[in-house]
């Protein structure tokens, strides 16, 4: 009896781990197919003909193979002329990020103050609130941006930052930039995980809160810092909401994606098919992602670090 007992649990433990396992492979391989599906059918796309496109029976795999595609796209988005800027200012955009939000994330993290609870769930609001709902009012304020009146009573009239990079730098230096909000929130979770042995063990040798910082706790944040920087970098570079209200003339790569919205751009670079322009667009996508897939590659291994130590997925 005892025997058919412990026999009817074992086997019910292990239809529970299979159950449990075939659950989460399905689950896996939704997610993966939900994020790779869209990557792979554009890939796949444009390396069609236009041929390719009126053919029913031409599904996902080019019957006519072609690269005049990104022959195309490379041209209509000047790619030779905006390859350094379009690397530059994401770059520069997402450092300035990762700086101002390890600074703040860390007086949340290490320090009490007045109103804190009030400031950290402004940090939240900035996480959930779409930028849409703020992009008017920073228009206006920096189509005629002034500090208490001060351009103005000097120089009669107000700066138009607009069409430069400095809304974006100013933006990111204080906090209010792209994504900022979930930057300061996962920076906080790393170093409320930090002992306050570390910053004590500081204090006793002398250091001062600013040398503590900098010489204790950033060399150990370099994981997640690299994480934050990733995940900037990726917004910055795609960005479509602040670039294409502060920055519509400058040309980098999330600018020039904007202008394939427009057909009449097709014909006055002499693409006069819609299809080819369609197939023209698709290549267009798929060089936009090669750097991001690059970049992660390259930083993964901090990622998954800083994942681990940070606490990032719960």
């Amino acid at each position: 009896m005892k025997v058919t007992e412990h026999a009817r649990a074992k086997a019910l433990k292990n239809t529970r781990n299979f159950l449990f396992k075939f659950g989460r492979g399905i689950l896996l391989f939704g997610i993966c197919f939900v994020i790779l599906y869209p990557i792979m059918t554009k890939f796949m796309i444009s390396f069609m003909s236009v041929e390719d496109v009126y053919d029913n029976s031409v599904r996902y795999i080019p019957r006519n193979f072609t690269l005049s595609n990104y022959g195309n796209a490379f041209k209509i988005l000047e790619l030779k002329k905006i390859m350094w800027t379009s690397f530059l200012v994401p770059g520069v955009l997402s450092a300035i990020h990762m700086c101002a939000s390890t600074v703040v994330a860390y007086g949340f993290a290490r320090y009490n103050f007045k109103f804190k609870n009030f400031f950290f769930v402004l940090v939240i609001l900035g996480m959930v609130i779409p930028p849409d709902l703020v992009l008017l009012p920073l228009y206006m304020r920096f189509r005629y941006f002034d500090v208490f009146g001060i351009f103005e009573l000097l120089t009669g009239s107000t700066l138009n930052l607009l069409n430069t990079p400095w809304p974006q730098v100013l933006l990111g230096a204080t906090c209010t930039g792209l994504k900022n909000g979930l930057y300061i929130f996962i920076m906080v979770q790393y170093f409320r995980g930090l002992p306050k042995e570390l910053e004590e063990a500081a204090y006793v040798d002398g250091a001062g809160t600013f040398e503590a910082f900098i010489k204790v706790f950033l060399p150990s944040a370099r994981q997640i810092m690299m994480t934050v920087f990733l995940f900037s970098f990726v917004w910055q570079w795609l960005d479509d909401i602040y670039t294409s209200a502060f920055m519509q003339n400058v040309k980098i790569m999330s600018t020039q994606l904007l202008r394939l919205s427009n057909t009449d751009l097709g014909n006055a670079m002499g693409i006069q098919n819609t299809a080819e322009f369609s197939l023209m667009r698709n290549a267009s996508m798929v060089i936009a992602m090669l750097p991001v897939l690059i970049l992660y590659l390259i930083c993964q291994k901090y990622f998954t670090e800083s994942v681990e130590r940070s606490g990032l997925t719960g």
